[in-house]
């Protein structure tokens, strides 16, 4: 028996949304749902069956997902990881909370760069005690330093505000 419109689009948005909640990509969830980026695109513009709420919801998902992601690779992080990709995901899903201009220094943001000063202070011991530093090191060093800036920068203009 064939579903009816409104069940096939409310079945069709459901699978969307689930998808984009974990893959946090539209290309990509369309590609693999074979469904049409300007149907998704109505469905937000028009807000059919009250897509464009769900979207926000599956959005919210998504960088969550990035965040306890980031959170994760800071504990677990290993002397030649980069964390600069993952950085630039939260900026881009979750501007105000990760980007530097934003006014909301949260304290997860702290606690998550806290983490991260914490794991370089005691690695980077192990490798202070060789005469040479790695190209690696000096730029963990020199990220560190940043983080350091940005957030001294952020306590004063709270401060001052």
């Amino acid at each position: 028996m064939a579903r009816k419109p409104r069940e096939q689009t409310v079945a069709n948005q459901d699978a969307f949304l689930t998808a984009y909640a974990g893959i946090g990509s539209l290309r990509s969830v369309c590609e693999a749902l074979d469904l049409n980026r300007k149907t998704v695109l109505s469905w937000n513009h028009s807000d059919t069956y009250g897509f464009k709420e769900r979207y926000v919801q599956a959005k919210e998902e998504f960088r969550e997902y990035l965040q306890d992601l980031a959170i994760r690779r800071v504990r677990d992080q290993k002397p030649n990881d980069n964390p600069v990709l993952l950085i630039t995901l939260l900026n881009a899903h979750w501007p105000e909370k990760y980007r530097r201009d934003s006014n909301a220094a949260s304290g997860e943001v702290k606690e998550m760069m806290g983490e991260w000063k914490k794991w370089v202070k005691e690695n980077g011991k192990k490798s202070i005690k060789s005469k040479e530093v790695s190209e690696g090191e000096e730029a963990r060093r020199n990220a560190v330093d940043e983080v350091e800036k940005i957030l001294a920068s952020r306590q004063n203009s709270d401060d001052a505000g």
